[in-house]
């Protein structure tokens, strides 16, 4: 009873927030207040956005940090991801890199792409864990195949020159091809000289052009200086 009584709060809360106007989306805030007070992990995680980033309150890391911790506990992937965040980049003793990397696997389990793709970072350069190119693979993999661009990126890449993984250039143009298609400009960078010189594909001169032309219309520096050098 509680439970669906918090969930209409939330969305009257949900509804105000989506208005155009000022004065309604201000009003949303005491439905927020009582959602989350009745266990709603969205309002909690809303609330905590709000502290974190100084909309319709004053800026407040601490708050922030209080109901991402509510919403966390209650399953929310989206408030593990930013706690984690938070409690990574902390000064001195407060920071817990540790926890972080919990609360990463914990949301990355829930299927959140971002904590997938930071566990990739950390794994990949070390921090709060012993530096493993295999994990950092395997949790990029994950964050591509949750839908992240740049994993795709990433992936292709330790496919392509085997870091991570037994190189295999046909799964390498394949990542490159889904990286391209949700529009990472690295992707289509790569899949441009993959185009180009035949590597994993069949030469396709105007092909290869194309992404790379696409990619330095929109500010992939590699891909533009590929088109100065007469690519």
């Amino acid at each position: 009873m509680v439970l669906c009584e918090a969930k209409q709060l939330a969305e009257i809360a949900a509804d105000l927030l989506n208005s155009n106007s000022i004065e309604s989306q201000r009003s949303a805030i005491p439905w927020l207040r009582a959602a989350a007070s009745k266990g709603n992990a969205w309002a909690q995680y809303t609330l905590g956005l709000f502290h974190q980033e100084g909309e319709f309150f004053r800026k407040s890391r601490q708050k922030a940090i209080q109901w991402y911790e509510c919403s966390a506990k209650n399953g929310f992937d989206s408030a593990q991801l930013n706690l984690a965040i938070i409690l990574a980049n902390l000064k001195g003793k407060s920071r817990n890199v540790t926890r972080a990397i919990s609360l990463f696997r914990t949301a990355a389990k829930n299927g959140n792409r971002n904590a997938a793709f930071n566990l990739g970072l950390y794994y990949e350069i070390g921090k709060g864990v012993k530096k493993s190119l295999r994990k950092s693979f395997q949790w990029y993999l994950r964050a591509a195949e949750l839908g992240e661009p740049e994993a795709m990126s990433i992936v292709g890449y330790c496919y392509f020159y085997g870091e991570g993984v037994r190189s295999d250039v046909s799964k390498a143009v394949l990542w490159y091809k889904r990286g391209a298609a949700a529009g990472d400009l690295s992707s289509m960078t790569n899949l441009a000289l993959c185009y180009r010189d035949g590597t994993g594909v069949r030469k396709n001169r105007s092909l290869a052009l194309r992404y790379m032309e696409n990619a330095a219309k929109r500010g992939h520096p590699r891909a533009s200086e590929e088109l100065k050098r007469g690519f």
